[in-house]
């Protein structure tokens, strides 16, 4: 066995010691991380709801906004800004 095989063999080594002490760590970390993520994916599609209805209610308000003005418009004809 050269050096360099008992190098990697030691390094692997102890890798293995380390997550067979640590296997149960390991676990809640990677449950931790999919809670965060399915968290975030929620947060992230509240505001993307939360966009889209501001934008019907902008598009609403800007359509009555421009009833209103012709409507303003029809029925006070004399305002039209020409001068006899």
């Amino acid at each position: 066995m050269t050096i360099s095989d008992q190098n990697s063999q030691d390094w692997e080594g102890r890798l293995g010691a380390w997550i067979r002490a640590r296997w149960q760590w390991l676990i809640v970390a990677v449950l931790l991380l999919f809670a965060l993520n399915k968290l975030v994916g929620g947060v992230v599609g509240a505001v993307g709801l939360i966009a889209f209805a501001n934008r019907l209610a902008g598009r609403l308000l800007a359509a009555r906004r421009v009833v209103q003005q012709v409507h303003q418009v029809v029925s006070d004809p004399d305002d039209s800004g020409e001068e006899s």
